[in-house]
């Protein structure tokens, strides 16, 4: 019995796959059968546009102006006014104006004002509305949202993407959504992704957990670890920035081609001595630095991290402001932690090396007095059971060669 069914099943795909593309050219209130031929429009199934339909397994229509329903698949010559759903497969030749539901696959030419759900994915030859499925999205062009588990593919997304892996488009007004990755060369909105989002141009906002590419960024760039583009009409934001030209770079390291870079050698009062790599623009650049204390010998190590802006700047004279944050420690028991605005004048020695001295303001944080005995003015202190906090006005001075 069961290879009966199964063979009656083969068979009625077998009729729907090979039957001519025939338009409907008369209307019925009702369309019932088993399977392809078996119905109550037979063989001439395809000249007929139906006001419903309800087959057993599969189904052939030349146009469905209310609800089409099939155990397994459905097949529709012409327009869809209305709403297919099936276990399986839906194909719909013509316009598609309603909703597609299908277990697998819903197939169209067309569905500009409708929406496709599949378990598996939907596949539209032309523009759609909107498409949710469990894989694979593709159309030329979305205007409201695609939505997958795996991969969204359009020409042009209007409205939003959304994908467990993967967004491919090539132009996106809206928003892009992505458990991994968004690629697009157009962005004219919002671009989000897990891992990395690359665009040629985003005219908007670029977020990603790991990196962002794009050629031309006119907006923000944020990852949590490596933005990329050439050129930066904005803003990046992550540990790690790369641009060829940039209005703004916030982030530890940043290689901008026509930016600064400078590395130095410097020491506080606290005698934290510190080798640090200052990258960015020409205003605003990231500190990173690592470094130790050569007089407690319980600090062997070093990391220096903040933000700083080139206040002003001429041929013999530099002037910087910096917030950074100093932190010592011995991997164990012993640490010492040290947030500063720091004042650093310069005096240009060449058009390489500078030389700094400048006043700090700083709120200090160790576990006991005898961490930070040399501690400049102390305007605040306490001492607790288990720290010793203060704020306290000292000093950085130190050299950087520019390169």
């Amino acid at each position: 019995m069961k290879t009966l069914e199964l063979k009656i099943t083969l068979l009625s795909f077998l009729f729907l796959g090979i039957i001519s593309v025939s338009y409907a050219q008369e209307k019925s209130p009702a369309h019932l059968g088993l399977f392809y031929p078996v119905s109550t429009h037979g063989t001439t199934a395809a000249d007929y546009t139906n006001s419903s339909s309800l087959h057993l397994l599969t189904g052939l229509s030349g146009g469905e102006t209310g609800a089409a329903i099939y155990g397994l698949a459905g097949i529709v010559k012409g327009d869809l006014h209305g709403a297919q759903i099936s276990g399986l497969w839906n194909n719909v030749s013509g316009k598609v104006f309603g909703v597609q539901v299908a277990g697998i696959l819903n197939q169209s030419a067309d569905a500009t004002e409708s929406a496709q759900i599949a378990g598996v994915g939907n596949i539209n030859l032309g523009n759609s509305a909107f498409q949710a499925s469990g894989v694979f999205n593709t159309a030329k062009n979305v205007n409201g949202g695609q939505i997958a588990g795996i991969s969204n593919l359009a020409d042009s997304v209007d409205g939003f993407q959304v994908a467990g892996i993967a967004n491919i488009s090539k132009s996106v007004n809206g928003l892009q959504v992505a458990g991994v990755a968004n690629i697009s060369p157009v962005i004219d909105g919002v671009q989000v992704a897990g891992i990395s989002s690359v665009a040629k141009k985003v005219d908007g906002l670029q977020i990603s957990g790991i990196a962002n590419v794009a050629d031309q960024v006119e907006g923000i760039q944020i990852s949590g670890l490596v933005n990329r583009a050439k050129t930066v009409k904005g803003m990046q934001i992550g540990l790690i920035n790369i641009a060829d030209s940039s209005d703004l770079t916030i982030g530890l390291i940043n290689i901008v081609k026509d930016g600064d870079r400078r590395l130095g050698l410097s020491i506080d009062e606290n005698l934290n001595s510190f080798l640090t790599f200052r990258s960015g623009g020409k205003r605003l650049y990231g500190v990173f630095g690592v470094g130790t204390n050569f007089d407690v010998k319980d600090l062997p190590y070093g990391f220096e991290a903040g933000l700083g802006m080139n206040l002003i700047e001429s041929r013999l004279f530099r002037l910087d402001v910096e917030g950074v944050s100093k932190y010592l420690t011995d991997f164990e028991d012993s640490d010492f932690s040290k947030f500063s605005f720091q004042l650093l004048p310069s005096l240009k020695i060449s058009e390489r090396m500078h030389v700094f001295a400048g006043p700090s303001l700083s709120y200090i944080h160790s576990e006991d007095l005898g961490k930070v005995e040399h501690s400049g003015v102390v305007i605040w202190d306490e001492m607790g059971r288990s720290k010793y906090q203060s704020v306290v006005l000292g000093f950085t001075a130190g050299v950087n060669v520019r390169f």
